[in-house]
This record gives C-alpha cells, structure tokens and sequence, in this order.
C-alpha cells in the first residue's frame, strides 16, 4: 500500500513539473495587442533583436495581424532591407486597410527607393484619412520633384498655398518654387516666361534686391533698356538706397549715352548712398560723359540757342520733354515755368508734363496737387482720371498699412466710383470691404460685398467674407449655417477650402458658448463640426468635453475613441480613454491603461492628471472594500508623479482615517482647501482626527432611573479608563450601584430588591486583526446587584461599502430574590385577626444565563443603521430581544451625533441586566430612547441619553390566619422605567 501511495506521488510531481515547464516557455501574452505593445517598447529602447524575436513569435500565433506585419515592416526598415519591409507592410495594410502607421513608413520604403508613383498614391491614401494634414501635402509636392515633375508639384503647391494663405513655411515653399522655376527658365533661355515669374515673385517679395536685378538683366538681354529702366526705378521706390540698384540704373543710361540723366541721377542718389563705390562710379561717368560732349548733345545745343534768345517752340518743347525724360529735374521745372509763360497755367500737356516730373522726384504732394488741378479742369479725360485712381489707390493703402481706415475709406470710394478699369475698381471695392471691416461697420461691409459679387461673379472670397462679418455682427449661426450651404454645393477641391472656414469660425464659437454654460449648443455645434471634419482636434476636444457635461456618455465614448484613431499619440483622448473606463467604475483596469503612456510622457500634465484623478476613485474603492494597504499603495504611486497634488493627499488622509490611523490622517488631510462653505465642518473634522489622535480616555457615566408610579430613584455610576492603540484598546471600568431598602419587616410589599451597595470591576480588550476583523473580549466581577460574573467575547467582520456583521456569546450568573414570610403569633394577635405571616427577609438564588446574538450595521454617509438580536438560556428557557437603531453624525468630527434605538423581546436588553436595573424574563420588555454626544472640544466630549423601559413586574405575598393554611399569591402589573445617562468623555 505504502508503495502505491509513493506511486501515486511520483506521478503527481512529475505532472506538476511538466505543466510548470511548459508555462515557462510561455511569455504569457494572451492578444495580439499584447505583443505589439511589448514589441513597441523594445524597438523604442533600440532592442531590435529582443524585438524581433517576439515578433516572430506573435506572428506564428496570429499570423496576418495588421500591427504585427506593420512592425516587422519597421524592423526590416531599420535594418534597411526595404523589399522585406515593404512585403511586411503590404500584408499589413491587406489586413487593416486603415493601417495609418503602415501606410506613412511605406511612403518612405518607397521614397527611398525611388518609387516615387507609389509613395505618392499611398500619400493619397492617407490625405482621404486626414485631408487637412499640411505635412502630408508637403510630403506629396516633394515626391513629384523627386519624380521631376515640377509642374504638378507647382500647381499643387500654388494650391496649397491659397487654402493655407497664413502658413509662413508654405509661403516660403512657394517663393522658393517660384524661385527655381524662373533660374531654370533664364538657364534655359525661356527670357519671356522667366520675366513672368520674376513678376509674380516681386510681388509677393518685393524686398528681395536680387529679383530686381535679375528682371533688369533680362529685359536687357532681350533688348529692352526702358524696361530695365523702369524696373530700376521700381527696385529704388521699394528699397530706396540700394547701391547695387543705383549702379544698374546708372550704367544703363550710360550705355544709353544719357549722361546728363545718369550724372544728375547719382547725385541726387548720392544723398543717401555715399558709398565709394558710387562715388567712383560717379567720377567715371564724368569722364565719359565729358569724352561724348564733344560730340555736340542736342540738349546743349537747344540750350544754347534757348539761352541765346531763339525761344521757339521747337526749343522749348525739345528742352522740356528731353530735361524730363532725363531726370533734369532742375532743367525740367525751369522750362515748364517757361512754357506757362508761352502756353498758359492751365495746358494739359504741359501739366501732365509738370505731374510726371513730380512723380519722377517722388515728390507725392506736388504730383497730387497738380494732378488733382488735372483733374478738376478735365474731369472727363480717360488718362487723368485713371491717374488721380491710381493716386488715390496709393494714398489708401498708406492709411490703410498705419491702420487709418476711416481717412482711407474716401479714397477708395473715390476710385470704385469711377469705374475707370475693371481691375482697379475691383481693387478698389475690396479695400472699401476691407475698411469697413476693420472700422467695424458690417452693416456697410455687407452692403459693399452685395456689389462686389454683383459686379464681379467670379469673385471667389465671397463665401468666406461674408461669413467672417457675419461673426464679428454676433451672427455666427448664421455665418456657419452659410459655410454649409456652400459645402453642400462645393465640388471636392473647394469644400476642403470651405470646411477650414467653417472650422476656423466654429472653434471660437464653441469655446464661447462653453465659457458662457451654454453647452447644450456647444455641443450641437461640435458635433456639426466633426461630422464635416472627423479628424478635428478642437471639434473632437469640444465633443467630448461637452457630452461629459451633459452626461452623454455613449457621445463622449464615441468620440474618445474617434479621437484615438486619428491621434493615437496623443495624451488628452488617452486621458479621455481612462474617463471612460473611471465611469464604468473600472479604476485599476484605467491605471493599467495609463500606465505605460506616463512612463512614455512623465511630464504631461493632461495624463498626469488622469492618472491621479484614476489612482483617488481606486483608492476609495479599496478603502470601501476594506483593503486600505492597497490603497495607500495606489496614492502613493500617484504621488511619484503629481506629488503636489493636494487632493491625493486629502485622499491619502481619508485612507488612514479609515484605518483608524489618526495621526497619519491629520497630516494629509490638512492640504485640503475647503471652501467658505465648507471652511467650519473641515475645521470641525480635523478637531475631531486631533481627539482620535489622543490615545487616553477617561469615561464617566452617571446613570438615574426613575419609575413611572412611584417616586423611587436608582443609579449607577461609571469610571473607566482606555488605552487607545492601532491594533488594540485596553479598557478597565469600575461600575457602583446603590439601592434603597431594607431586608426588615418595614420593607412594603412593591419592594423587589434589598438595598446596598454593588461594586463591579470590568476589563475589556479589543484588538483588530485586519482592516476587516477585529474581536472585543471582556470580564466583570461584583458583589451585588450587578451579574456576579460577566464575559462576552464578540467577533466583527467588515465588509465593503460600509458593512458590518458581528456575532457575540456571553455568560453572566446573576442573582434572583424573592420575599421570605414566617408566621408571627404577635402579629395576628395585634392586628386585624385575618393575617399572621411576616415579611422577615429576602431569598436569594444565583442563575446562569448565557447569551448567543448577532449584529448587522450599515454607514450611509453620515447615517448609522445597526440591527441586534440576542437569545438569552436562563433556567432552561430561551428568550430573547431584538433591537435597532440609528445614528446621525451632523458635525463631520466622528463623535457628535444623535441616538435612536428601540427593543422587544421577551427578555430585558442586556444593558439592562449589566447596569443592575430591573427587568423580567418569559414576558414582553420594550424600550425607546433618544440621545446624544457633543465634541466640546478634542480633549472633552459630553452626552446625554434617555430610555424609557416597559417591563414585566410581580410581586410574591403570603397571607392567612393559621399557621397551617398559608395563602400564597402573586400580584402582576407592567411597570414605566425611566432612565437618563450623562456622559464626560477625557482624552488626554
């Protein structure tokens, strides 16, 4: 037998060691999410092997799994084998078509490897996800150079840049193609186009000195010396000084033979500019300008002869015209106040001559003086009035760029009245617009836009003004309502453009409406939002943010993880993600969560707080649960990383509290910052852990009974002392009880016990094993009237959410008296002949009681409901008594309350038999009371209670007139007990 058994073991063991060995291989990851997350680490620590050995594995589990394939496609890209990358990843995206992360590394297996087509059709791919990702676009315009296909990159980048008109990294992409696109023009001949897009540049940098000279050598190049003049003057207007532009012009008239114009041109440079440079440049054309002199200029000759007195109008018109062409400004303001003489102040030709010169000196005033004289006397003629638009167009846009746009709006006005060309008065409306805005008048703003789009159809901005004005008039309802007209109606190109517009207004608006307590319709409205444009940050914030508000919770679960898919790095819908779960009252399931995304971003604040705000509900949880070690240990992880936090330290208080850990509780809870309301109860409470904290208490009770028929008082007084520790509490308590009567003859017959004195001496331990056991033994001795022997021993068990159960035995021999008659000749001799037995004395007997009971006990806040049952074995019979009660904590120091309780049964409660008080067995004893406790202070607590007893009473007489024929009786009446308990509790 003994060999079997040995067997049997054997063969047990060997079991136990092969399941052991086998469980041992395994890395125990039960999901594919599993492993990739673990393989993520890895690679993030650059344990690409360690990594890729777990990917294997995860592989030949769950062959095909997108993430899985998606990251041995990143580890083959590490290791730069780009066709077993791509392989990996094209099995990844044919499982999960949306594979985001698969899909952007192919662009860049692709893209290394010259595949331009393909990275840029997996580009488009992602833009369907996410159309609104500038970096993608980004990443497409530089895929179609690489493809060398410059014109698509040109015309998307074009595109782009409208749609981002704000964006300075697209801005300066887009100069830089403009750029390349005119060198690669000049290199390869194409002069016409280059000057194009030299244009265009200048435009839109029209600092740049280099475009200026560059546009100057190809007008030359293509012989064109008026317009590389012009541009000369064009480059000084917008960058006055600049030496290289002055040198170009001068040379140009030089080759010209203009020197007089050259000469007079650098002089008057040279009032800004004294370089060397110049100077030297100066002193060349001097002498070139003295080595052409001698071949006669005209513009002397007619000089000459002017000066000589030949003033005919050949002279004078050659001198004016050539001394203005020239520059000669001197020369040139000499013969036009010559040619007044001759023609007259008012001659056009000589006044438009007077005006160009005064443009040519830059002398603003005077040419707008005399074009507005002009223009006053030939209001009709095509060319001034264009002119004085163009003068009028000029002077806005100086008030408009210092911010002056009540003195720039009549300016604008003038010309879009004049309709003298369709492109300045369209100019000129959309300024008028402009001015209206910024002065804040929508009204006149909206009136302007009606016109411009009457006039002008094909004005594209229409949408997107009148919506902008619509806000700033507070109508932005209106103003999102028509973005959404527009997108029902838009092709695809162009409801991307208006979708940013609707965006950029409803953003704002929502937030208002947020800050206003409106978030019924900031949520409608963040809903319209990402229902336009899922992958909006601020929609999905303000969506999620609202339908917590609200208590939409399936909404905000909906957009959490909508928020997720499209920004899965980012902490604010990870933080979300833990929400969620916090409301499904799965705390640790959301720690669990949060853990590995605060070790990969310790410092954001966002998940920080999610993590605390998680740890305090999980500690809470467990202190309900009664496992506060647990919980100290949540609190305390959490404190790592917000150690500042003053709630989880509050929290942390609230833990020792309940783990009747005062001192500790004290400490933490004092960071808590109540407010004015609050202020008193906190100061009440942190009075109340102070009295927790003291470990020594003096009770003293004094107990006054008082029946209902007769005016007979009865009282017991207490003195105990209790030593206060975590785990055990030592009390000693001495009870004293004194009683009027007698055991003579004298005594009357309601009379039921004898008087004295009784002493009683108690000892009682409590310990508690566990935040979830504990036990109260205690022993009493007297010498009368209390139970001769008293020993209870009582078990509690604590349960969560503020349950208790407790079970208790007892055993007390109490004492039992009954009144002794004898016959007495002498008193039937002297009395009324029909009685001679005496009351001469008590009898007593001693009975054991044992007591069996349960208890059932329930916090709600900062109410406190227990029920208690006890079943009595006395003298072969079982009783029993059955009690409730309630008691309301108002004062939040956990002693100040109010105490309800009611009993029944046919057996007195026990405190009735511990406090030596009557009572009676085998008939119905009721009792109520009503009391109190009051925190003078953490050092004093008093109170005061009253019950009122209904009892069972009998009283035992004998009577007759033989001594051989006693008649027995037993008289039988309820009886009213009334008691007051007064309580002074010291801890010291």
């Amino acid at each position: 037998m003994n060999r079997e058994f040995l067997h049997k073991i054997t063969l047990l063991g060997c079991l136990f060691l092969l399941i052991t060995s086998s469980s041992g291989t395994d890395n125990g990851f039960q999901t594919p999410e599993q492993y990739a997350q673990i393989v993520q680490e890895h690679f993030a620590n650059e344990e690409w092997e360690a990594g890729k050995e777990l990917l294997e594995e995860g592989l030949q589990k769950y062959p095909n799994v997108s993430d899985l394939e998606w990251l041995m496609g990143k580890y083959w890209f590490h290791e730069k084998n780009y066709d077993q990358s791509r392989y990996h990843l094209v099995k990844a995206i044919d499982d999960n078509y949306n594979n985001v992360n698969a899909k952007h590394l192919l662009v860049d297996v692709e893209d290394i490897t010259e595949n331009y087509s393909s990275a840029i059709c997996y580009v488009n791919e992602l833009l369907e996800v996410n159309p609104y990702w500038r970096g993608l676009w980004r990443r497409k315009i530089e895929l179609y150079r690489k493809q060398n296909n410059d014109v698509e990159a040109d015309r998307l980048l074009k595109r782009i840049n409208q749609i981002y008109p704000n964006d300075t990294i697209l801005r300066k992409d887009y100069i830089y193609s403009m750029e390349v696109g005119y060198q690669q023009m000049k290199k390869g001949g194409n002069r016409k186009e280059a000057i194009e897009r030299l244009t265009e540049l200048i435009k839109v940098s029209p600092q740049n000195e280099e475009y200026y000279l560059d546009i100057i050598n190809l007008h030359l190049q293509e012989g064109n010396r008026e317009a590389a003049l012009g541009w000369s003057s064009n480059g000084l207007a917008a960058i006055p000084g600049s030496g290289a532009l002055i040198v170009k012009r001068a040379s140009i008239l030089s080759e010209l033979a203009r020197y007089p114009e050259a000469l007079a041109f650098i002089r008057e440079q040279m009032k800004r500019n004294n370089s060397p440079a110049i100077r030297r440049m100066y002193n060349d054309l001097l002498m070139e300008a003295a080595r052409a002199e001698k071949q006669r200029d005209p513009y002397v000759l007619y000089g000459m002869a002017y000066e000589g007195g030949n003033k005919n109008k050949e002279a004078l018109d050659y001198l004016l015209n050539t001394s203005v062409t020239r520059g000669y400004t001197d020369d040139a303001l000499f013969y036009i106040r010559e040619a007044k003489k001759q023609y007259g102040n008012n001659d056009k030709g000589i006044l438009y001559k007077e005006y160009m010169l005064y443009r040519q000196m830059n002398e603003d005033d005077l040419a707008y003086s005399t074009l507005k004289k002009m223009y006053e006397m030939y209001p009709d003629d095509y060319d001034i009035t264009l002119a004085m638009s163009a003068q009028h167009m000029k002077k806005a846009e100086k008030l408009m760029e210092l911010g002056l746009y009540a003195e720039a709006l009549p300016h604008v006005l003038f010309v879009s009245q004049k309709h003298v060309d369709n492109d300045v008065n369209g100019a000129a409306w959309e300024k008028a617009l402009s001015c209206y805005i910024n002065m804040k008048r929508y009204n006149e703003a909206l009136a302007t836009l009606d016109t411009i789009t009457l006039h002008f159809p094909d004005y594209e901005n229409g949408t997107l003004k009148r919506a902008f004005i619509l806000d700033k008039m507070d109508k932005t309802e209106e103003a999102l309502q028509l973005y959404l007209s527009a997108i029902e109606q838009s092709d695809k190109d162009m409801r991307i453009f208006y979708v940013i517009g609707y965006e950029e207004l409803a953003v704002p608006y929502i937030k208002k409406c947020m800050e206003a307590g409106a978030t019924k319709k900031a949520y409608e409205e963040a809903i319209k939002l990402v229902s336009l444009n899922p992958s909006s940050d601020l929609g999905l914030r303000y969506a999620i943010n609202s339908s917590g508000l609200l208590g939409k919770y399936d909404e905000f679960e909906k957009y959490t993880a909508q928020g997720i898919n499209y920004y899965p790095e980012e902490p604010f819908y990870q933080a979300k993600r833990a929400t969620v779960l916090e409301r499904d009252k799965r705390y640790e399931a959301s720690l669990e969560f949060l853990k590995p995304i605060l070790n990969k971003y310790p410092s954001n604040k966002e998940i920080i707080g999610a993590f605390s705000q998680s740890s305090e509900y999980r500690a809470l949880q467990l202190t309900k649960a009664k496992e506060p070690e647990k919980a100290l240990a949540v609190l305390d992880t959490a404190l790592l990383y917000d150690s500042q936090n003053k709630s989880l330290k509050y929290t942390k208080g609230v833990v020792y509290e309940a783990n009747r850990q005062a001192d500790s509780a004290y400490y933490y809870q004092k960071y808590y910052e109540p407010s004015i309301m609050e202020y008193r109860s906190f100061q009440r409470h942190l009075s109340g852990l102070r009295s927790m904290m003291l470990k020594n208490e003096i009770a003293l009770t004094y107990l006054r009974a008082r029946y209902g028929e007769e005016d007979i008082i009865t009282s017991v007084a207490t003195a105990e002392y209790t030593r206060k520790g975590q785990k055990n509490s030592y009390t000693g308590r001495l009870n004293y009880a004194g009683r009027s009567g007698s055991a003579s003859d004298s005594m009357e017959a309601e009379e039921q016990t004898p008087g004295g004195v009784g002493i009683q001496v108690q000892g009682e331990w409590t310990h508690h094993f566990s935040p979830k056991w504990s036990t109260t033994v205690n022993a009493a001795f007297a010498t009368k009237y209390f139970p001769d022997i008293t020993a209870d021993v009582a078990v509690r068990h604590y349960l969560k959410n503020d349950w208790e159960i407790g079970v208790h035995v007892g055993y007390r021999r109490v004492a039992a008296y009954t009144k002794h008659y004898e016959w007495n000749d002498e008193f039937f001799a002297g009395g009324t002949g029909d009685n001679g037995y005496l009351f001469t004395g008590w009898n007593e007997s001693k009975t054991n009681l044992l007591t069996v009971g349960g208890e059932l006990a329930k916090t709600i806040e900062v109410v406190r409901l227990n029920t208690k049952i006890d079943m009595h074995f006395f003298n072969s019979n079982f009783y029993y008594n059955a009690q409730i009660g309630a008691k309301y904590f108002p004062a939040n120091d956990g002693k100040t309350n109010i105490n309800a309780m009611a009993s029944i049964g046919s057996a007195p409660e026990t405190a009735v038999l511990d406090y030596a008080l009557p009572g009676s067995f085998s008939h119905t004893n009721t009792m109520v009371g009503l009391g109190g406790q009051y925190m003078v202070s953490p050092n004093i607590t008093i109170g005061l209670m009253g019950t009122w007893n209904t009892y069972y009473n009998q009283t035992n007489t004998v009577r007759g007139s033989s001594p051989l024929n006693p008649i027995e009786s037993i008289s039988t009446r309820y009886k009213n007990l009334y008691n007051i308990y007064a309580q002074v509790y010291i801890s010291f």
